[in-house]
């Protein structure tokens, strides 16, 4: 084989490499557009999964604090005076350490 038939033959194959090497970015590029878009669905299922889950702790907090709220609401029915008393003395204390 001449040199310059090893030439040509070192050409052809540089060619196909070349022109492989071109599919596979193209190839490449598919598949990040796809990774990308899967992406995106997943990060939007997984705000939703938390948006459920915000829901339901607001949903739980709420209820504690109604059943908070009806305890007091026993409490100072049950026992008034005491009820008062306790709240003046809070107020009090309050009141002096927004004064310092």
């Amino acid at each position: 084989m001449s040199d310059t038939a090893k030439a040509r033959a070192n050409s052809a194959d540089l060619d196909t490499i070349r022109d492989d090497i071109d599919a596979l970015r193209k190839d490449l590029a598919r598949l990040m557009e796809h990774v990308k878009s899967g992406a995106m669905h997943n990060i939007a299922g997984q705000v939703e999964e938390m948006s459920d889950e915000a829901r339901r702790l607001y949903n739980q907090a709420l209820a504690e604090g109604e059943r908070g709220a009806e305890a007091l609401a026993r409490q100072v029915e049950e026992r008034p005076l005491t009820s008062l008393l306790i709240a003046f003395g809070l107020g009090f204390i309050g009141g002096r350490l927004v004064l310092r």
